[in-house]
């Protein structure tokens, strides 16, 4: 690894510790906290939340800048697919569920937090023996056999390492994971996102270790059980001093009560995933000689893409609890909670997307450099993927909607079907591609069908929510914001085309929000509402 690079990179990250440590001063000393200011406390939880976690997401975009120009793409393809199964499928079956379920139920019922604590942490300790570590050996086995039959590599042995030693973190991350959860019910998620942050730190400092080490992806892997293991620590700390002593529980009653509650929540986070990323071991299984290759090719976008997805999750946990106070009222109140929300959130999509689509060729180079001509497909894939965000944004809040009206079996229902959509329509599409020759091709089908079935799932969820009084008016949220970033595009593309290299990108970023924000104000999506919601946060009228 250049060594320049990376002295460069511990500066810019001095640099940023600096400023957050700036901005924590400053809101210690300027924030006052309002208890009867709804809009100024939902603010506060999302704006630290998304704030500490975009420094988060910082800190791994500058580690994947380091990992993309310093392993091959083929290994790096090999250990994304291990973290992939890992991180996402077997973390969301263990995790079960639980954190929302926790967050819902100690919102309403505080007293018997320390009760569900233990029951769903056990749970949780129960699903890591019974099904994480048989699932990951069938994975394995099953990519061996469709090696065998020439469809495609085996994992390789760096590959099948970094699966079982990934597996260690879910205990650990289990129990961090119900800690954050009583945080966010107890509304404050603050506490979490810096937690969030030292150990990000503390990740990104083991991964550069590791890179500067030579030690390869089964280095990455261990660093991942080292910082699982110290987050868990911090968390055993805090819960101790602010909540309760940690018990665990396995009361076969309990347990058999919990299940079906949490079931549908389960099966809903199983199935998003299913629907958003499985069309990666789609790749993986059919991708022939150069499998890990394409799967490296097609992860670069999502990574480059998970950027602008740190919003949703902290704007989303940050009004649930709003959300759950108000299904059991008037269905008016919890209608204007979640129009507001999803207006908030189109505004930042549509930007987003758009950025993503006319800067793709330039991040994607920013990242390969010297092995950008490897990574040229993902160009395509992220310019077109990116649209995928706007109806992402939507759906995520829909469907912890749904959970606050305790409608999870609609969820579930809209997801098997998004699923079914997703899985056929890539078991169709990835393996003709590859077949005709045009693996390439294969990456681009699997990216209009990721933005297709976020279509699929509206479709599905608006009839629910219409008849509980509770339909968007999608159409109308969107136009503005739509039209707004199309007037962006027309605006960066003189600055693009006529300044040389690096400069027209920045002109072109440069310009970019500020014509979107005065396309908003002329076409009215910034209006009196608006301000006056803004004069809220600011403490500068009443609630």
């Amino acid at each position: 690894m250049n060594i320049d690079r990376l002295t460069l990179v511990l500066l810019l990250i001095g640099a940023g510790l600096l400023i957050l440590g700036a901005g924590a001063i400053l809101w210690r000393r300027l924030y006052r906290d309002d208890p009867a200011n709804t809009a100024r406390r939902i603010f506060k939880n999302s704006a630290i939340t998304f704030g500490l976690r975009l420094f988060v997401r910082g800190l791994d975009t500058v580690i994947l800048l380091l990992l993309v120009g310093s392993l091959d793409p083929a290994a790096l393809g090999a250990y994304n697919t291990a973290a992939l199964l890992v991180a996402q499928y077997l973390a969301t079956f263990t995790e079960f569920g639980l954190g929302v379920l926790l967050i819902r139920e100690v919102a309403r019922h505080p007293n018997a937090a320390q009760r569900l604590f233990g029951v769903t942490l056990g749970l949780r300790l129960i699903l890591i023996g019974v099904a994480a570590v048989p699932v990951a050996w069938l994975v394995i086995t099953a990519y061996h056999a469709i090696g065998t039959l020439g469809l495609s590599e085996p994992l390789t042995n760096e590959g099948q390492q970094a699966i079982w030693i990934l597996l260690l973190t879910l205990v650990p991350g289990a129990y961090s994971g119900a800690v954050t959860a009583l945080y966010n019910a107890a509304e404050r998620m603050e506490v979490p996102a810096v937690i969030e942050v030292f150990t990000a730190l503390l990740s990104f400092l083991a991964r550069i270790g590791v890179l500067v080490l030579g030690w390869g992806v089964i280095g990455l892997a261990w660093a991942a059980v080292f910082v699982s293991s110290i987050t868990a620590l911090i968390f055993l700390a805090l819960q101790v001093r602010t909540f309760f002593t940690p018990t665990l529980s396995f009361d076969g009653t309990a347990l058999r009560q919990l299940v079906p509650q949490a079931l549908p929540l389960m099966l809903n986070n199983l199935l998003s995933v299913i629907f958003f990323r499985f069309d990666l071991f789609i790749v993986r299984a059919f991708g022939g000689s150069n499998a890990d290759l394409l799967v490296q090719q097609y992860v670069l976008p999502y990574q480059l893409l998970n950027i602008a997805l740190v919003l949703p999750p902290a704007v989303t946990f940050a009004v649930f609890p709003l959300l759950a106070r108000r299904a059991g009222g008037a269905r008016s109140e919890l209608a204007s909670a979640q129009q507001r929300t999803l207006h908030l959130l189109l505004l930042i999509a549509f930007p987003l997307a758009m950025l993503m689509t006319v800067l793709a060729d330039d991040l994607v180079w920013l990242f390969a450099r010297r092995r950008f001509a490897e990574y040229l497909p993902s160009v395509t894939v992220l310019a077109v993927l990116a649209w995928f965000l706007p109806l992402s944004f939507v759906n995520g809040l829909l469907q912890y909607v749904l959970i606050a009206i305790e409608r999870q079996t609609a969820i579930t229902r809209a997801f098997v079907i998004g699923a079914a959509f997703n899985l056929t329509a890539n078991l169709i599409a990835i393996p003709l591609a590859i077949r005709w020759g045009r693996p390439q091709d294969a990456l681009l089908a699997a990216a209009v069908i990721t933005i297709l079935s976020e279509v699929v799932l509206y479709m599905v969820f608006h009839p629910v929510l219409r008849r509980e009084g509770l339909a968007p008016a999608i159409h109308r949220l969107m136009w503005r914001p739509a039209l707004a970033s199309l007037l962006m595009a027309v605006a960066m593309a003189p600055a693009i085309l006529w300044l040389p290299g690096w400069l027209g990108s920045v002109g072109a970023i440069l310009i970019g929000p500020v014509v979107y924000v005065a396309g908003l104000w002329m076409l009215g999506a910034i209006g009196a509402e608006e301000l006056a919601l803004a004069r809220r946060i600011a403490g500068r009228t009443a609630p």
